[in-house]
């Protein structure tokens, strides 16, 4: 069977503002609160990225340092990319699927990941990404759902129905063979905006 499978690049924000090692602190500061960004991707002379800059690394340099007896000192700052860069910087394939970006941002809880292709940042994604997908009309969804198993799973609708409520999917029906009944669910949770799937098909043979 065919599934469709929802990709990063799909929903990323494409055209990422990006930024060279040595560019100064201060126009990294400025160029995100100009485009209303939280974040710039470091990147060397090949294009690669090497690093990211973020509003938290920025802020850091605010923080005061103490030498001994409670006294406190303005350190030398920071000038460069270079000098405030996380790296290496969290990244996600182009090609990925949605579901490898929704487990890294529940494991390691970052704000965005940018998206590559060859080493190369060609977006960003971030959890608001992700979360506006839940918020497509169930009406799309359904649309969606039923142009999966008509088309790519061949299921006429005598066999098999599916029903939205809430981004809920409801299935019921029969298939062929009991191996058939999992892809089906697998192939319906991809599609952007399906909160789980409540797969009822039965089955005429069991073949597993």
């Amino acid at each position: 069977m065919t599934t469709t499978t929802t990709l990063v690049s799909e929903v990323m924000t494409p055209a990422p503002i990006c930024v060279r090692p040595e560019a100064p602190v201060k126009e990294i500061a400025e160029t995100l609160t100009r485009q209303e960004i939280s974040a710039v991707a470091v990147v060397d002379r090949g294009g690669t990225i090497v690093g990211v800059v973020s509003e938290v690394d920025l802020v850091r340099l605010l923080r005061p340092v103490h030498h001994g007896r409670g006294r406190r000192r303005s350190p030398v700052r920071p000038r460069t990319a270079r000098d405030v860069m996380t790296s290496p910087a969290l990244t996600v394939a182009a090609d990925e699927p949605v579901s490898v970006v929704a487990g890294r941002f529940a494991a390691n809880g970052p704000r965005r990941l940018f998206v590559v292709a060859d080493g190369r940042p060609v977006g960003v994604v971030a959890r608001r990404d992700l979360v506006e997908a839940f918020s497509r009309p169930d009406a799309d969804i359904e649309r969606d759902v039923t142009a999966l198993l008509r088309t790519e799973l061949r299921l006429g609708p005598r066999r098999v129905r599916a029903v939205v409520r809430d981004g809920v999917v409801t299935i019921a029906g029969r298939v062929e063979r009991r191996s058939e009944v999992t892809p089906v669910t697998a192939a319906v949770e991809a599609i952007p905006g399906v909160v789980s799937v409540s797969n009822g098909l039965d089955y005429v043979w069991d073949n597993t």
